[in-house]
């Protein structure tokens, strides 16, 4: 094999040069700009590397990362050799391609992209997505995995990944985002996202506003994949919450692909380190999952899967960076999000105000986050990634109409860390959010410069 790069930045920079939608206005979501026929193409030309090994496939608009990380953790406790492909990443692009909660080396994402130069010279178009779904799917099948936990990048219907045949389907809960791509209502964006609904093959659904379950509900109907309601099929009691983790009980269907025992019911402590109620229904969809493929006839206990809960690892969702004051970040980037971030900080901070630390891209609901985090801010630091489509600050500023909480533009991230730092004391809560960028950004800056301190 001829070595066309020879270092990892090499061949990053090659995928870059492709045609990269999440640095782009993309205004259309069609098949001539996201073109199925064309990943398929590029996976025949590589021999098919994504049948190699069994896949579930996760869309959805919130939490569909930490469902799809709930479901790898527990798939690794299980003895899987589980491979977990997301996007975007916090840190580092290998973060996008893991086996066994371990990121591809630069060693190996250099040489499959190696590998696989002369295919992606040949095929006309391929964007920068499609080229990393290749990637990870080439480096899953040499690696001999059993499972692959693939996460949607965009939408569903003509997303790159959505060439498997998975063993089962899940699709998490749906607000607006990417309204301009995907369709400006919640009922337009169900309907791209169903399109990861395959004949035969079980769909786990989390809670959903009722338009928007029965957009599911006739697609699986069309297409005869059952369906599974986890907010039909679980009850939640006895949740406690605290700032390292929250648990709670399950109570669960003995049966969940034979229905005439619906009534027969179990029970389950769960235990997550990710805080929030809605990380308590992204558990639920998750666990439905995990059941049906117990129930499907894989090795999965009950014990691998209070496991895998307990160990699972997101970082940016609510994470804690310290205390004395708080530092928190969280990647929450769209108008729901943001309000179930402020449920978050209601129940673990009640009646606290903090400082928050805000950045997003431009083509978010902004004035909506706004609107949502002026009411538990005294103050709003307005900063900007060095994303493309970072919005500007000032920009950002102008749409705080009301009189809430003081206002600052510190564009620099370390500043405006530095500047809230400085400002705050013991008690006090520090809160980076507005996009995944910024919550990056922040931790990625107090690793390096306070994580010892904090200690």
């Amino acid at each position: 094999m001829k070595a066309h790069f020879t270092t990892y930045d090499q061949a990053l920079d090659f995928i870059y040069s492709k045609i990269d939608f999440s640095f782009t206005k993309q205004q259309r979501y069609s098949e001539e700009v996201f073109n199925l026929e064309r990943m398929f193409q590029f996976m025949q030309r590589l021999g098919n590397p994504q049948k190699a090994y069994k896949t579930i496939h996760v869309a959805g608009t919130k939490g569909k990362g930490s469902i799809s990380a709930m479901i790898s953790s527990i798939l690794v406790s299980a003895g899987y050799c589980t491979g977990f492909y997301s996007s975007p990443h916090m840190l580092d692009y290998t973060e996008r391609i893991q086996i066994n909660g371990i990121s591809i080396t630069r060693e190996d994402f250099l040489e499959v992209v190696n590998e696989i130069y002369q295919v992606i010279q040949e095929i006309h178009g391929l964007t920068t997505f499609e080229i990393t779904t290749a990637i990870a799917f080439q480096h899953f099948m040499k690696k001999k995995i059993d499972f692959g936990v693939i996460e949607v990048g965009l939408g569903g219907r003509l997303d790159a990944t959505n060439i498997i045949t998975p063993e089962i389907s899940v699709i998490a809960s749906i607000s607006l985002d990417h309204t301009a791509i995907l369709g400006d209502t919640v009922e337009a964006i169900a309907g791209e996202k169903a399109g990861i609904i395959k004949e035969g093959i079980p769909v786990v659904v989390s809670p959903q506003k009722s338009s928007v379950m029965q957009v599911f509900k006739e697609k699986s109907q069309t297409v005869g994949a059952p369906l599974f309601q986890s907010a039909d099929l679980l009850e939640y009691t006895t949740r406690t919450s605290q700032l390292e983790f929250q648990d709670f009980d399950i109570s669960f269907p003995k049966f969940f692909l034979d229905k005439s025992t619906v009534d027969e019911k179990e029970s389950i402590r769960i235990k997550i380190p990710l805080l929030g109620k809605h990380q308590m229904e992204n558990a639920g969809t998750a666990f439905c999952a995990l059941k049906i493929l117990q129930e499907k006839g894989y090795s999965i206990s009950n014990n691998n899967i209070k496991d895998g809960f307990q160990h699972v690892k997101w970082p940016g969702r609510f994470e804690i960076l310290q205390q004395q004051p708080y530092v928190i970040i969280d990647a929450a980037h769209n108008y729901e999000s943001s309000l179930r971030l402020i449920d978050t900080i209601h129940e673990l901070f009640p009646q606290q105000k903090l400082t928050l630390i805000f950045g997003a891209s431009e083509d978010k609901d902004i004035a909506g986050m706004l609107r949502n985090f002026a009411q538990i801010s005294k103050m709003i630091i307005f900063t900007k990634s060095i994303h493309p489509r970072a919005a500007d600050p000032i920009s950002m500023q102008k749409l705080i109409t009301s009189p809430l909480c003081d206002t600052i533009i510190i564009e620099d991230i370390q500043k405006a860390l530095e500047f809230a730092l400085h400002e705050s004391k013991d008690g006090d809560i520090i809160l980076a959010s507005g996009s995944i960028f910024i919550a990056a950004a922040i931790r990625k800056t107090w690793f390096e410069m306070y994580k010892e301190k904090a200690i």
